[in-house]
């Protein structure tokens, strides 16, 4: 299945979604359409309410920045190689154990 995006102007939610399933493909346009259409901090296009996208459903590059950032800024110690399921997964725990 394909699909027709309009990179010159800002992706709806469900455009980016969709084009950050195929990272090879699309990765270089969608992070190119973010830096030319920057979404103010904690707001998405569905408003500042908007639920949070799961991580299962990110791109593997982005589990693997989230990862280095925490890991950087946070001084956690998680792993940044694996699979997507295996970062998704590992960051979700995190989560819970900052939450405890």
């Amino acid at each position: 299945m394909s699909r027709n995006i309009d990179y010159s102007q800002p992706l709806s939610e469900d455009d980016e979604a969709w084009a950050s399933q195929f990272p090879s493909l699309h990765g270089g346009s969608v992070a190119a359409n973010r830096e030319q259409f920057p979404r103010p901090e904690g707001e998405t296009l569905g408003g500042s309410d908007a639920e949070e996208v799961p991580y299962a459903q990110w791109a593997k590059r982005d589990l693997e920045a989230e990862t280095k950032r925490r890991n950087t800024e946070e001084g956690t110690a998680l792993k940044t190689t694996g699979t997507q399921a295996e970062l998704a997964a590992q960051l979700e725990a995190d989560d819970v154990a900052r939450a405890v």
